[in-house]
């Protein structure tokens, strides 16, 4: 009696190229999802990180005032090294805060950021007296 032997009856077990495939393409779909939402997480994070530093810098403008009768700085450069650090100025976007005395008015001083964008005067703007520090919008 002959024996027939199936050259693939003791095949090496693996993948098949439908289901590599099946994996690369899911694979691609999660990384296109990934690369959607990333940026949006980061500006979110770049706002509420200028926000914290708003207050922060707040903060020192406020220690300032105390040790000078009241008065508000003439610029924040004024409080650097004395009160803050030297890049406490800018913003998360790299920018430095919008910073103006004012006296005789409401509040002493006005400190904002352009946000996102910048730009001073848009609607994205982050105002220090009606931010809220809670959320990042």
């Amino acid at each position: 009696m002959i024996s027939q032997t199936r050259p693939f009856q003791h095949a090496r077990p693996g993948f098949s190229l439908i289901e590599l495939t099946a994996v690369l393409v899911i694979l691609g779909i999660l990384m296109a999802g990934a690369a959607v939402a990333i940026p949006a997480q980061i500006e979110r994070a770049r706002i509420k990180t200028t926000k914290t530093s708003m207050r922060t810098v707040q903060t020192q403008i406020e220690s300032y005032r105390a040790e000078n009768a009241g008065d508000a700085p003439a610029s924040l450069a004024a409080l650097i090294p004395s009160f803050m650090k030297e890049g406490s100025e800018l913003d998360a976007f790299k920018e430095p805060f919008y910073y103006l005395p004012t006296p005789g008015s409401t509040r002493a001083y006005e400190l904002r950021s352009g946000g996102p964008d910048k730009e001073m005067g848009t609607e994205d703007d982050i105002n220090l007296w009606t931010m809220d520090v809670t959320t990042g919008d």
